[in-house]
């Protein structure tokens, strides 16, 4: 009697043996069609090799470039100078990130007393 998961380890494996065959069909394929490049492989796809699961991607997205120190801190006082009693949602819009960011923003500087709050929105400190 053979052992179930031995069988099915074995289906896995021709399986992934004819993937990997129709891929060297299909990039000989491509290759001939005059370009004189091969396509690029996808990340994790079957070489006969255990997978780098420390490995990144290569079809990872890219980030949006990331504010420099301080620079969310100087949009929030100024959005604030600019319209004193702005409530957080207002100044998400303003400065074009989202709410919960400025919430966090507001909390520092709540903290570190540059601004007040002022009915549902904030205001700089002593400033009308």
């Amino acid at each position: 009697m053979t052992d179930p998961i031995d069988d099915v380890r074995r289906l896995i494996e021709s399986r992934l043996a004819e993937i990997d065959a129709e891929s060297h069909r299909l990039e000989r394929a491509v290759a001939s069609m005059g370009e004189g490049r091969r396509p690029r492989r996808r990340a994790g796809s079957f070489t006969g090799q255990p997978s780098n699961p420390k490995r990144r991607s290569p079809l990872k997205r890219k980030s949006a470039k990331r504010a420099t120190r301080g620079q969310r801190r100087v949009e929030l006082l100024t959005a604030i100078k600019a319209t004193p009693g702005a409530r957080p949602a207002d100044l998400a819009k303003m400065i074009g990130i989202p709410s919960t960011q400025v919430h966090a923003l507001i909390a520092k500087a709540r903290a570190e007393k540059p601004i007040v709050k002022r009915g549902k929105g904030y205001a700089l400190k002593g400033k009308p």
